[in-house]
C-alpha cells in the first residue's frame, strides 16, 4: 500500500525530473508511536526520488520527523497541502531554487543571534502551506533561524503544551505569536525588533552555547539590567549551562560590579529551593558580585550547612568577599 496517492507521486516525480532532489537530509525518530510511519514516508520518498539521500538518526527524547537543515526541523507527514512546500523545500537545498530578493536576504543577513520559529500546521489548513513556504525559505537563507514545523493534530500534546488553538499558529522564540496568515516582512520586522532583555532562558541558553556569552555581557550592560532569563540560566540544573554563565557573571564583577552585585538578593532568595550543586555555585557567584551585607547573609546561613562542599564554598565565598575594597551595598 503506498502512502503516496497518484496526484502526489506525480508531483513528486515531476519534481525530481525538472531539478533533481540531491540533498541530504536525516530522519529523526524518538521511541514515538509515529515513528514507523515516518519511516514509511522516508522509504517511499527514497523511492520516488532516488538522488535524495535520507540518513536515520535515533534521539532519546523529542519529535520524531526530518531534519532537512540543521537549523530545520519537520515533525510533519508532507500529504496533501503540505507536500508541495516540502517539496519546495528540498529543491531550494538542492539549489534549485529563485533567487532570493535582496529586500528580504538583506535583513536575514542582519540577524546575528539565535531566532527559534514554531510553526503549528493541520493537514487540512488552506493557509499552512503558505506561511510553511514562507518560514521554510527564511530558514533555509539564515542559518541562525531555528524552525521547527510540527503537525499540531498528530502531536497534540505538544500543541496544548503551546497553548495552540488553531492553525496555522507561529511562535517566535516562546513569545510573541501569529495566527492566519503572516508575511516574511512582518516576521523579520519583528524579529529585527526583539528586545534581548525579553529573551527566554532557552534562548539564551542558545546563544551561550555557540559561543557568544560576550554577547550577553555586552546587551545586559547596554542596558544595565540582569535579564530574567540569564538568572534561570545561573540556576541551570545543568552544570555546563551555570559555568557558561557563571563566566557572564565574572565579566560583570570586572567591568560592571553594582550590575553584577543586583543578582545577589536574587540568588540568596532562591538559594534553600536549590539542589546542593547549584547551591554551591551560589556561593560561588555570591562571593564574586556580592559585600558586607551578601558576607553576613552567607556566614548566617553557614550555620545551617550540613554539607562538606557547600561548607567548603561559603568559606571560600566568605574570603573573596573579605578581600574586596570598597564594594557598593547590594540594592
Amino acid at each position: 500500500m503506498t502512502l503516496f496517492d497518484a496526484e502526489a507521486q506525480a508531483l513528486i516525480r515531476n519534481v525530481q525530473k525538472t531539478g533533481r532532489i540531491q540533498t541530504r537530509v536525516q530522519l529523526v525518530t524518538t521511541g514515538h508511536a509515529e515513528d514507523h510511519q515516518f519511516l514509511a514516508i522516508a522509504d517511499e520518498l527514497k523511492t520516488l526520488m532516488p538522488d535524495l539521500n535520507i540518513e536515520p538518526e535515533k534521539k532519546d527524547t523529542g519529535l520524531p520527523g526530518f531534519r532537512l537543515k540543521d537549523n530545520i526541523a519537520y515533525s510533519a507527514f508532507p500529504f496533501d497541502k503540505e507536500l508541495e512546500p516540502f517539496l519546495d523545500a528540498l529543491s531550494i537545498l538542492s539549489g534549485n531554487g529563485p533567487a532570493l530578493l535582496d529586500t528580504l536576504q538583506k535583513p536575514l543577513d542582519d540577524i546575528d543571534t539565535p531566532v527559534r520559529l514554531t510553526l503549528y500546521i493541520a493537514l487540512q489548513c488552506p493557509f499552512c502551506p503558505v506561511v510553511a513556504k514562507t518560514v521554510f525559505l527564511l530558514a533555509i537563507h539564515c542559518p541562525h533561524i531555528s524552525l521547527h514545523i510540527i503537525d499540531g493534530s498528530l502531536f497534540p500534546e505538544t500543541a496544548a503544551k503551546n497553548r495552540v488553538m488553531s492553525a496555522p499558529c507561529l511562535i517566535l522564540d516562546d513569545g510573541f505569536r501569529w495566527t492566519g496568515h503572516v508575511s516574511a516582512d512582518e516576521i523579520l520586522d519583528m524579529i529585527t525588533r526583539r528586545d534581548p532583555s525579553k529573551f527566554s532562558t532557552r534562548t539564551l541558553q542558545t546563544i551561550l552555547e555557540q559561543g557568544d556569552a560576550a554577547w550577553i555581557t555586552r546587551q545586559m550592560k547596554e542596558k544595565h539590567l540582569i535579564f530574567d532569563g540569564f538568572i534561570t540560566l545561573l540556576l541551570h540544573d545543568t552544570w555546563s549551562v551555570r559555568l557558561g554563565a557563571m563566566v557572564i557573571v565574572e565579566e560583570l564583577c570586572d567591568s560592571a560590579p553594582e550590575l553584577a552585585a543586583r543578582l545577589c538578593p536574587v540568588l540568596m532568595d532562591r538559594f534553600d529551593e536549590k539542589e546542593i550543586p547549584v547551591k554551591g555555585d551560589i556561593l560561588y557567584v555570591l562571593g564574586l558580585a556580592g559585600n558586607e551585607t551578601t558576607k553576613e547573609w552567607i556566614k548566617a546561613k553557614s550555620a545551617s550547612l550540613d554539607h562538606q562542599d557547600l561548607m567548603d564554598a561559603a568559606k571560600d565565598a566568605v574570603g573573596t568577599l573579605e578581600s574586596k575594597k570598597g564594594v557598593t551595598l547590594v540594592p
